[in-house]
């Protein structure tokens, strides 16, 4: 009948659509693991960036997202800000050559590093074609 084929042949195009924004999706985790500009210290936050697809009913969710609690620190930087000590006398880090007894510091801000906004928009390219070309039949 022709009903069934049409049910067969929209249960494959939903069922390849979902393999499709899986595909992606690692491949925008791979591009923001690649387009991470900071320069690693212990490598955490570049290996925790992840990925992950759902089909939610007729609807599919992918994400892209940073697993350590400062990610959003580094997608959006920070603005200039006080630092204030609250048990210690001074501050004191690797490459300072003494201890600082002032209080407050004041921490110029750090730039937003990006890359899952980067990675977003290259799948978003990525996305629409591919969609376009599986769906036009």
């Amino acid at each position: 009948m022709f009903c069934d084929g049409v049910r067969e042949n929209l249960r494959r195009k939903k069922a390849a659509t979902y393999l499709l924004c899986k595909n992606i999706s690692a491949y925008m985790e791979s591009v923001a693991k690649h387009k991470a500009a900071w320069e690693d210290r212990t490598g955490h936050a570049r290996q925790s960036i992840n990925h992950d697809t759902q089909l939610l009913g007729d609807d599919i969710e992918m994400t892209v997202s940073h697993g350590v609690k400062y990610g959003r620190y580094l997608e959006k930087g920070t603005p200039p800000h006080d630092i204030h000590l609250k048990h210690k006398k001074a501050f004191m880090w690797n490459g300072l050559p003494h201890p600082i007894k002032k209080n407050p510091i004041h921490h110029p801000g750090t730039k937003p590093y990006q890359p899952l906004k980067l990675a977003a928009i290259q799948g978003k390219y990525r996305i629409n074609n591919s969609l376009a070309r599986l769906w036009e039949e």
